[in-house]
Formats: structure tokens, C-alpha cells, sequence
């Protein structure tokens, strides 16, 4: 069986350390294939990473744990300095050399990993808005005659409703009462809340199932605090929607 020469000598000439191989080790990388191979692997990983451009990042700490327990190393063994030095710290053979070769190729592959996932461009999130597909005009009704208002029924990707309901005059009678947001029946034999009109303008959500062919009004009352949930029957504004 053909003596190859040792892994640990092949990692260090690999790295540049000729020295660390004996004559004996010289003549046989004249002639084996298979140790040149070995060492031109381990000289291309340390060229890679002594490149000024090579843009490493260095590894977490756990990588070195899973190195020295790989090699058996003690715990207290010093981590090799980055690989980028290597060439530069002439030794003779020794089992901490042997460790930093045998992690070349992993370190060489995480940080270049690494810096493969920071060079990827962030996709940036597609965002699609709502499409309006009614609205409705809201006209005074007699005991309001200043005001007016808007309604538009937005569906977003997903299907789902909402109302944005804007009244010009909504701070109108403020500290009397409050505005509330109604979908009502054509023939007003049914009405659904939407909820309570903060300010000039609100969206509300439509609920799930809720048929805006039957409740294809938009009505906003005016409540008093007198904890009814009921419509007071004093409407602000009110209109019909239409497909947009």
C-alpha cells in the first residue's frame, strides 16, 4: 500500500508551509497524484480567503466548539486567528496548526455563506390597494340641512369590506351627542351598526356574509349617551350606494 503523506503535513504546505514537509514528504508530492490534488484544494480554500475582496465574515463561536470537539481538542485551546493570517504565522507542525487547516474550508464556507445571504437585495413586500366597488353620496336629512357626506366600499386581495364614511360637519353638536354608523335595508325593515363616527371621517369594517345588494344604505345618526344601542331615529346624512 503507497505511504501518502501525513493530512496534517498536507494541510500546512497547503497553507504555504513547505517547511513543514520533510525531504522524504518532497519527493513523494513529486510523483502522487493524489496528494497534489489534496494540497491544491487547501492552497485554492487559503487563497480564497487571503484575498483582500473576499469579503469574509466571521463565523459564530460555535463553529470553533464544533471543530475542537470534532478534533478532541481541550476547551482551552485557543481559537486560530482569522484566515486571512494564516500565511502570515510560520511554524512547524503542530496539532493547533492542523486544527486551523481542517477548519479553513468550513469557516471559508459559512462566511461565504453568510456573505451570499447579505448580498441577496431584499424583495421589497407587494402592497395592493384596496379597490373601491360602491359608493354612495349622502344627502341631509331635513333636521341637518348643512350637512353632507361620502361613503366608499373598498374590497382589499382578500375579499374582505370596508366603508370609509366622511360627514363635513360632524363636530356639529359636539358634547349633545355622538355619530353612529348604520348599513340599512332599502325599506328600512333592518339595519346593521357599523360603529361610532370619531371626528369627520372613519372606516368601518363590513361583516363577513353581510349582503350589500339587501342593506345598500349608508345612514348616520345622531345618538344621545342614553345607552340605547337602537337607531335614535334622528339620521344626519343618508344615501344609496352604487357599483363604482
Amino acid at each position: 500500500m503507497v505511504q501518502h503523506v501525513d493530512p496534517e503535513v498536507l494541510a500546512l504546505v497547503g497553507l504555504g508551509e513547505d517547511g513543514a514537509a520533510s525531504r522524504d514528504d518532497h519527493a513523494h508530492l513529486t510523483d502522487c497524484a493524489v496528494c497534489r490534488t489534496e494540497i491544491d484544494s487547501l492552497a485554492q480554500v487559503a487563497s480564497v480567503a487571503r484575498a483582500d475582496d473576499a469579503g469574509l465574515v466571521a463565523p459564530p463561536p460555535e463553529v470553533w466548539d464544533r471543530v475542537r470537539d470534532e478534533l478532541g481538542l481541550a476547551q482551552d485551546d485557543p481559537q486560530p486567528a482569522p484566515v486571512v493570517d494564516l500565511a502570515a504565522r510560520r511554524r512547524r507542525p503542530s496539532p493547533l496548526w492542523a486544527a486551523a487547516a481542517a477548519s479553513v474550508a468550513l469557516v471559508v464556507g459559512v462566511g461565504g455563506g453568510v456573505v451570499w445571504e447579505r448580498s441577496r437585495a431584499p424583495e421589497a413586500p407587494t402592497v395592493v390597494d384596496p379597490v373601491a366597488v360602491a359608493e354612495a353620496r349622502l344627502e341631509p336629512l331635513p333636521d341637518w340641512p348643512s350637512s353632507a357626506g361620502r361613503a366608499v366600499v373598498e374590497e382589499d386581495p382578500e375579499g374582505n369590506l370596508e366603508v370609509v364614511v366622511t360627514v363635513d360637519d360632524a363636530g356639529a353638536g359636539a358634547g349633545a351627542g355622538y355619530r353612529e354608523v348604520w348599513l340599512l335595508a332599502e325599506d328600512l325593515s333592518g339595519m346593521v351598526s357599523l360603529g361610532v363616527l370619531r371626528g369627520s371621517s372613519g372606516t368601518f369594517p363590513v361583516p363577513a356574509g353581510l349582503d350589500l345588494g339587501t342593506y345598500s344604505l349608508i345612514d348616520v345618526s345622531e345618538e344621545p349617551f342614553d345607552g340605547d344601542p337602537t337607531h335614535s331615529g334622528d339620521s344626519v346624512v343618508r344615501g344609496g350606494l352604487a357599483s363604482t
